[in-house]
């Protein structure tokens, strides 16, 4: 790699991390304005959201909301990558279409459009309706994390399972499920991060029980405070433990392999 490149790969890396340096920097601020120069050393802020019952609870709630939307997309999005992938049909390309609609729709109108739903179907806002658009709108990212693992995936190991007598079933749990378990498990960490993460359609479709994404954002409308940046620093450092977990139990399913 040249020198320029490099500089270029080093500049583009620093304006990605820059604000969340910036943000792990003021929530160490003693001082409660958020500005230069920095008037001390604290970990109060830190000692306030970890005491605040409220975002506690928003807390519990956004775990309450992603577990099952992580689960539920890593299935239907493993169901639906196999049939565009083993599966070929006349409608093949139809079926793909509808399948990554969400990633063309901007995210206000998907959040209106199922408000609505909702609404004539006279269903209250809580949520398991949370829980369901989200996962359609998490959804086209499963499918195509794992999709993009059954693509590389040796048929021939299939068609000599079944030479050997596996049935469709036998030949799907032996062969095809531990090749593919590493972008289950990609899948199913992805869609845990953008849906702990996900405001616009969380705040259209939650009612009165609300989690983190939908309080913090709130919070930075009517009250501006340094410990936030010390929630977002602890969101930031949770996300890469969750990445770094996901990444051991790879390599370590890999060595056993």
């Amino acid at each position: 790699m040249t020198r320029t490149a490099t500089f270029w790969v080093y500049l583009v890396f620093g304006f990605m991390y820059l604000p969340i340096a910036m943000i792990l920097l003021f929530s160490v601020n003693a001082s409660d304005v958020m500005a230069f120069p920095i008037q001390g050393v604290t970990f109060a802020w830190y000692g306030d959201i970890l005491s605040d019952a409220r975002l506690g609870g928003g807390f519990l709630t956004t775990l309450f909301i992603a577990f099952p939307v992580a689960l539920l997309t890593t299935l239907f999005g493993a169901a639906a990558a196999l049939a565009l992938a083993f599966y070929p049909t006349r409608w093949r390309g139809l079926f793909a279409a509808v399948l990554l609609l969400p990633f063309l729709v901007p995210r206000l109108i998907l959040a209106v459009a199922q408000l609505i739903l909702f609404k004539e179907m006279d269903i209250d806002r809580s949520l398991w309706t949370v829980i369901a658009g989200q996962s359609i709108i998490i959804l086209p990212f499963s499918t195509l994390i794992i999709a993009s693992v059954l693509v590389r995936l040796d048929r021939r190991l299939i068609e000599a399972a079944a030479d050997l007598g596996a049935t469709g079933w036998s030949s799907f749990r032996r062969v095809v499920l531990p090749l593919i378990g590493n972008g289950l498990l990609a899948s199913w960490v992805i869609a845990f991060v953008l849906s702990s993460s996900e405001y616009v359609l969380t705040a259209f479709l939650s009612g009165r029980e609300q989690p983190l994404s939908v309080l913090v954002a709130s919070d930075f409308r009517f009250n501006l405070s340094p410990s936030l940046n010390a929630l977002a620093v602890l969101i930031v450092f949770g996300n890469i433990a969750l990445v770094c977990f996901a990444e051991a139990i790879r390599r370590r399913s890999g060595s056993k392999a």
